[in-house]
């Protein structure tokens, strides 16, 4: 009788521990989808800047060639 109750608080023990472990990965698994969110925001952030940047860059690149400065463009190729 002895054996089966030491048995069964081993298998308490061992479902105690399985729940912290299934605790802990729900933690860090929503701490990396919350990280991954911030990442996916910013590289979204990134392109739209990136977007900006090259318009701005071509029509400075429009406004040389209409005024004969295509010395400076040649260079950037």
């Amino acid at each position: 009788m002895s054996g089966s109750i030491a048995s069964y608080d081993q298998l308490v023990r061992q479902v105690e521990a399985l729940k912290e472990g299934k605790s802990h990965l729900r933690r860090e698994r929503e701490d990396n989808s919350n990280h991954l969110s911030k990442l996916e925001n910013e590289t979204s952030d990134m392109k739209e800047v990136l977007k900006h940047l090259q318009g701005k860059l071509e029509q400075e690149a429009r406004v040389m060639v209409s005024s004969g400065q295509t010395e400076v463009l040649d260079q950037l190729k």
